[in-house]
């Protein structure tokens, strides 16, 4: 706040001091925002004149041109037409265009030229011009990124609102490129539209917003990768470097030693699964617990019990020790088994057990149809005779 009072008086304070120097003044006065211009060729050179009267009567202001080159031509272009003189208002200003056509010529000169203004009183004021030709403005490009850094995930696209400026006198074919690491890609199109771009037109000073989208390469590792954005044209280029941070991401899969999923079982009796946890992600699983989901009077217990971490690519085997109840009857089950980490989620897959009578049972049965047929023998002995 300090520092914008601090300014405010300063401005007050020069205007207190420069307002009669202006008030003072009586005459008339020619501007334009640019006197000096360098062009690259022939065409036609436009000048935008203010033509200011300072305190003197409403006159009319004759406009004339000195010094120009042999073979150059010009006019006074006013509300549409040709003319050679405004009209001024006291403490108003007189909006006129200059035309100059230059004579065709390759070589590079400097030009000067004289613009008078002539009132009917008598007060006259000059402004001086100059032109250089041949000198032809380089093709400059400018690159912005509006976020030169963007954090996510492996499987994430990552999308940057790149500004593409033309700095140039002309339209310019501008071509558009990027420098990824191996295994990435990278796609332009227009910041509102699903247009793809490779090359693009754009008007001399103009700008346009490109979005640039990134994909990272399958199975790619945590950590900071560097791409740059290029444009180019026939003659000038332009870069901007952006980053990519890749976050650790880790990932579970179960299953069974080999990818068995179906095993079978005695009901009452234990029966051990061979099972494989798998990191698949980029990142450490940290504290993985494995828990499960069975039939009625079912129970599994792991050896391990609990994994305290698994590294990205690497794979463990746990024992799933399975005991079906002892009533079981005989046929196919089905249990899930689920690993779950803090930081990789969670991972399950199903497995069919069938379920057989117990041998015992069987020895059991053939005994029992033993003596059955034995009975039968010797009942029919007995009392077959009678």
């Amino acid at each position: 706040m300090k520092q914008n009072k601090v300014m405010y008086c300063v401005i007050f304070v020069f205007m207190v001091v420069t307002a009669p120097l202006f008030a003072d003044y009586d005459g008339l006065s020619v501007s334009t925002e640019y006197p000096s211009l360098n062009v690259s060729s022939s065409d036609m050179i436009t000048f935008d004149l203010n033509v200011k009267n300072y305190n003197l009567a409403p006159q009319r202001v004759n406009l004339s041109l000195t010094g120009l080159p042999s073979g150059w031509e010009y006019q006074f272009v006013g509300g549409g037409g040709l003319v050679n003189a405004v009209f001024a208002e006291p403490d108003s200003t007189s909006r006129v265009q200059l035309w100059v056509i230059p004579k065709r010529s390759e070589k590079e000169a400097v030009y000067d030229f004289s613009v008078h203004a002539t009132g009917d009183d008598g007060h006259s004021f000059t402004l001086p011009l100059t032109v250089t030709m041949g000198k032809e403005l380089p093709q400059r490009l400018a690159l912005e990124a509006e976020l030169p850094e963007i954090i996510g995930d492996p499987d994430s696209d990552f999308t940057f609102n790149v500004t593409l400026r033309n700095n140039s006198a002309a339209e310019t074919l501008i071509d558009l490129y990027a420098d990824v690491p191996q295994g990435f890609s990278a796609s332009f199109k227009e910041q509102y539209g699903s247009k793809k771009l490779n090359t693009l037109s754009l008007d001399a000073g103009s700008s346009e917003v490109v979005q640039v989208t990134v994909s990272p390469s399958y199975g790619v590792t945590e950590g900071t990768y560097q791409i740059t954005i290029a444009a180019r044209s026939s003659k000038a280029e332009a870069l901007v470097p952006v980053t990519l941070k890749v976050q650790g991401q880790a990932k579970l899969n179960l299953s069974g030693q080999g990818g068995l999923l179906s095993a079978s079982a005695v009901a009452g009796k234990e029966k051990v699964l061979d099972l494989e946890i798998e990191n698949t992600g980029n990142a450490e699983a940290e504290n993985i617990e494995l828990s499960s989901y069975t039939p009625s009077n079912w129970t599994v217990s792991y050896e391990p019990s609990e994994i305290s971490s698994l590294k990205a690519g690497e794979t463990v085997t746990v024992k799933a020790v399975v005991t079906p109840s002892s009533e079981a009857l005989t046929g196919d089950y089905s249990l899930t088994l689920n690993a779950k980490s803090d930081n990789a989620g969670s991972a399950s897959e199903k497995f069919r057990v069938t379920i057989r009578t117990s041998s015992l049972w069987g020895v059991v049965s053939l005994v029992i149809i033993a003596a059955a047929a034995v009975l039968l023998v010797l009942a029919v002995k007995k009392f077959g005779r009678r």
